[in-house]
Parts: structure tokens; sequence; C-alpha cells
């Protein structure tokens, strides 16, 4: 896992999300049993010593309450199923597909440690799910005889001198899993010895680094001190357990109705943001899907950004694919928007590019079945370098569809052998073989691939800033190697042929193609000579209706890496005129 960065924390919204995620579970349906809201047993502690905490995020704990207002009424609609039923058909109606996730694993066992009963499968063979399950057993075992915290834990609810708040972390042979142990009622009968409690087990996926208090402390305002007991607790590092009434104070700073469901919560916020860390950062490519357009060309996919929010397609460029937005992982997830990145026909697993002056009018036709296909509401297109030729011609076919778009550091058209002095050396040198001796290409990218392997993938983006300026200052401290590797490996894994028909279309004059009206656009250019090129691409669209040109100087062909927050706030303005 990549280290955490404390200045990236998640919007109110995406702290929304994950606790809607994290309750809607229907393994949390006992909170709702008469017995466990009652004080059952006399000698039972009461839920808080003292008095009660002040809720000081009351709207994170309204969207709690609504959260659990909704699996109240789920669970009232599927008449009321105790635990037993539920851990004995966990295919429980509107959960099928969750339920087989790895933070949804869970398991119910006896006070003296043994698995409850399960209603055997029709299958001889154990699925992936139970398998888990009998690992998860294993550590609790294991806790048995080498944990007295999990003795002291069971001898506690066994005497019933336990609270129904009472928890209990426990560490596993996996780094980063916990195991999440709760008393809950399951009535008499439910087990052999006649015990009506058990222990409720979750898996608990938590990466918190100590790097990462900050990010917990700046989230929910919690003190250093209060942090470090939080985080003390929840990895199982101390040799004995916190007092209740602590850990509620703490979770009420967030609105929690408990601990446990704050723990989620941390949990849940922790492994999305190291997992968007690690997508930032190119130690993993982000997940993708696959398509197929109306011609059964294929077409992959990736997602970044937020799971709901305002859609974006990213249109990757040439050289480094879509390593430009996945650097930017963190920030989309923040600012509530859902990126798309589909590779064109030549690239990654996408088909193999169309015939000679077919690559635009295939890009339109992978569009239009995105759209289809994820039910994309007028989603805003984010081109970059000559992605923007294809987005501008998709904005202006698909008018009405499309909700806008943003283009960053836009490819000028290359007319005359003159205009190749604007590229940088290596596009220089590939444009001009694609131009004037085309068979010589292939041999020519080869080369170029090679050389950038050696010089490191950095060099795809140190290359096209100009030595001394604001753009190439910036770059200097930016760790990309990592991260454009990973672009470039996408970008040849079809032995560059992706890259050689783009090449083609940008050697070309495609400035008619881009002419015309559509919704409102925005071009980012990173300097002041995109302004003075004869019939370039900003005099043939600047006359158009609703079209903006945003100039940062200095940032020349690197705008996207160096100023994200350019980048944001043009989406984020297209978005608020939708």
């Amino acid at each position: 896992m990549t280290n955490l960065q404390p200045d990236i924390l998640p919007s109110k919204e995406q702290i929304v999300a994950a606790i809607y995620e994290t309750t809607l579970r229907p393994q949390l349906f006992d909170r709702f049993s008469t017995e466990q809201k009652q004080n059952t047993f006399a000698r039972e502690k009461p839920m808080s010593s003292g008095p009660s905490p002040v809720i000081e995020a009351p709207e994170l704990q309204a969207h709690f309450a609504r959260a659990l207002d909704i699996l109240e009424q789920q669970w009232v609609q599927m008449d009321r199923p105790s635990p037993v039923k539920i851990w004995e058909d966990p295919s429980v109606p509107g959960w099928e597909d969750s339920s087989a996730k790895e933070e949804d694993l869970w398991i119910l066992v006896a006070i003296d440690g043994e698995l409850l009963h399960r209603r055997m499968r029709p299958s001889a063979e154990p699925d992936l799910r139970e398998r888990a399950e009998q690992e998860m057993l294993s550590w609790v075992a294991r806790a048995q005889v080498a944990n007295g915290s999990w003795y002291r834990f069971v001898e506690r609810i066994g005497s019933q001198n336990f609270s129904w708040q009472d928890i209990l972390i426990l560490e596993t042979s996996v780094q980063n899993k916990k195991l999440l142990c709760r008393p809950i009622w399951i009535g008499t009968g439910a087990t052999a010895g006649g015990q009506p409690i058990a222990i409720l087990v979750e898996l608990l996926d938590v990466y918190w680094p100590a790097s990462a208090n900050f990010f917990i402390a700046e989230t929910f305002g919690l003190t250093p001190r209060e942090v470090s007991h939080l985080r003390a607790f929840v990895l199982a590092l101390e040799a004995g357990q916190l007092q209740t009434q602590g850990l509620t104070e703490i979770a009420a700073k967030a609105g929690a109705p408990g601990i446990v469901e704050f723990i989620r919560l941390v949990g849940f916020l922790l492994q999305e943001h190291a997992r968007d860390m690690a997508i930032a950062s190119g130690a993993v490519l982000p997940p993708s899907l696959q398509l197929r357009d109306r011609t059964g060309r294929k077409t992959q996919v990736f997602r970044l950004g937020a799971e709901t929010g305002q859609p974006v397609i990213f249109v990757h460029g040439m050289m480094d694919g879509i390593a430009g937005v996945q650097h930017l992982q963190p920030q989309l997830r923040s600012g509530g928007f859902r990126v798309y990145a589909p590779l064109r026909g030549g690239y990654g697993a996408s088909s193999p590019p169309p015939q000679k002056h077919q690559q635009v009018d295939a890009f339109v036709a992978q569009i239009e079945a995105l759209i289809e296909q994820e039910n994309l509401r007028r989603p805003l297109l984010l081109g970059h370098r000559s992605g923007v030729i294809f987005a501008r011609v998709a904005a202006l076919r698909l008018r009405g569809r499309i909700g806008g778009l943003v283009g960053v550091a836009p490819t000028p058209p290359l007319k005359q052998a003159r205009d190749y002095r604007s590229l940088h050396r290596f596009h220089r040198s590939l444009a001009l073989c694609t131009r004037f001796a085309p068979f010589l290409a292939p041999l020519a990218l080869k080369r170029w691939s090679k050389s950038i392997r050696q010089q490191g993938a950095s060099a795809l983006v140190h290359s096209q800033a100009r030595p001394g300026s604001k753009g190439w200052e910036q770059l200097q401290g930016m760790e990309l190697d990592a991260l454009l590797s990973l672009s470039l490996s996408l970008m040849m894994e079809q032995g560059g042929e992706g890259v050689l028909a783009d090449l083609m279309l940008t050697s070309e004059d495609w400035r008619e193609q881009v002419i015309g009206h559509a919704e409102q656009t925005i071009f980012l250019c990173g300097s002041k000579e995109a302004l003075v090129r004869q019939q370039g691409l900003y005099p043939q669209v600047l006359g158009a209706d609703k079209i903006q040109l945003r100039v940062c100087s200095g940032m020349g062909d690197v705008l996207l890496y160096v100023c994200p927050e350019l980048v944001l706030a043009a989406l984020e303005d297209l978005s608020e005129v939708q």
C-alpha cells in the first residue's frame, strides 16, 4: 500500500455515502431485537456510565439514523428474522450481490468458540465464502489459545455481566485484517448449550499506518490523543480494551450511534483512501469493465473517482494514456466525479484500431455504447492533448447527450512542416516519420518506447515541459515513474497500434471536424503561444457560442499534472451549468 497523503480529506458527501455503505448490512438486524433494546440481564452494564455524550456532528448523526431506519424497514418487511435465520440463509433479498463481498464476511460462534450450525448447501464442494468463513473460525480458535482478551470477553458474556455495546478486536495472520467481535441475542435453543447469546465475528479490513492519524483527526475533529487511543484499539495493539464510555464519546464526535458503527466507518474510509492513493501513485491500475459498441468492437473502460455523482468521460492522449486522470483519483472521489476512461482501438484490451479515417467514427460509437450501458445522463467530456480532438467531435455529434467539454492542453493542428517545431522532441520525430515515412513509423515507435523505458517513464511528461518554466519546476518534486510505466504498458500493449493510428490522424488536417456548435466548452491552455497560432484550433472554435479559453501561463502541456485544481474547477463549473 502507498502512504496516505494527509492533505487529501474525504468530502462530506463521501462520508455520508460510507455511512450507508457500512450500515445497510443484514448482519446488523440484531440491533432491532427487543432483547437487545432492553436490559435483559440484571447485571448488564448500562450503555453509558456517565452523562450522554453531546453529538458534535448532527448532520452525520441524521444520516446514521436514516440508514438505521432503512435497515429496520427491511428487517420488518422480511418478517423480523433472527440473526440465526440470516446466518443460515445468507441470500438475503436485496443483498444477493453483496453477500460475497469480503467486507460482508461474518460468522456466528457460540460462547465456547464453536461455529453455529449452518444449513447444508447443495454443492458438496465448499465455495469461496465458506472457505473464508472457515479461515475466520481458525483465527478465533487461535485467539482462544493465545489471547487472554478473548477469554475475558467470553467470560463476561457467559456470566451475563456485559453490555450489548461491548466489543473485542482480534488480530489475524493476514496484514490489515482484523476480527470485530460483539455479543448478540439469538434466543434459547439456538446453540447446543442452550445459551441465548452468541458472538458475531465480522471481518474488518483496515489499513491504518501512523501517517493516517492526521487523516482521521481532521476528518472527524478528533484530538491526537483520541486518535491514538482509537487506532490502538482498532489494531488490537493494547493488551487491555478501553472503557466503552471513552470509545462512545469518540464515536459521538462523528455522530455515530455507537463505537461499532464508527469503527466500521473509519475502517471503510481508510481502506477506500488507501486504494485511491495506490491508484494515484501507480501502484495498481484502477478497476475496469468491458463493453461492445453497435458494431461489435470491444472497449476497455477504466473506472475512477466516486461511485456516484457527476459522470465524466476522460478521453486520453497518445503518450501518457490515463495517467493524468489516474493521478487525480483522490480529488475526483472527493469532488464527486464518477469518471470513465475508455481506451480507443489499439490501446490496452480494446479492439485493434479501425481502418484509416475511421478512428473518430469508432470513438463516437464507443461513447454512445458507454452512455447506454452505464445509463449516463449528460456526462461531461474531459479531453487531454490529442484526446481533445476526439472529445470535441463527440461533443458535436452527440449534442444533447453530452453535458459539456473540458479540453486540457489541446494538440494543435499540423498543417505545414514548420508546425512540427511546436512538438517536443520524441513526439516531433514520431509525427514527422508517420507523415513523411509511414513505413518506418513502427520501428521508430519501438525505439521511442525503448528509450523512454531506459530514461524512466516520467520522461513521457518531463519532456513536454520547457526547462525553467513553472510547469517544469513543479514536475521536479513529483514521483511519476510508476504511474507512467503503467500507462506506457497500456499504450504499447498492442505493439503501439493505437498510437500509430492516432499519429496518422493528428498529422492530417482535422480542423473541419471540430467546427460547430456544441454544449458548454472550456479549453485549458498552459501557454499563450496557442493564442497566436495562425489558423489553429483556437481561432477555429473561439468564434462559436458557449466556448471559453482559460490560460495558465508557464504550465505548457503538463497542465493536467501541475494544475489539477484548474481542471477540477472547470469540471465543477460545467456540472453547475447542468
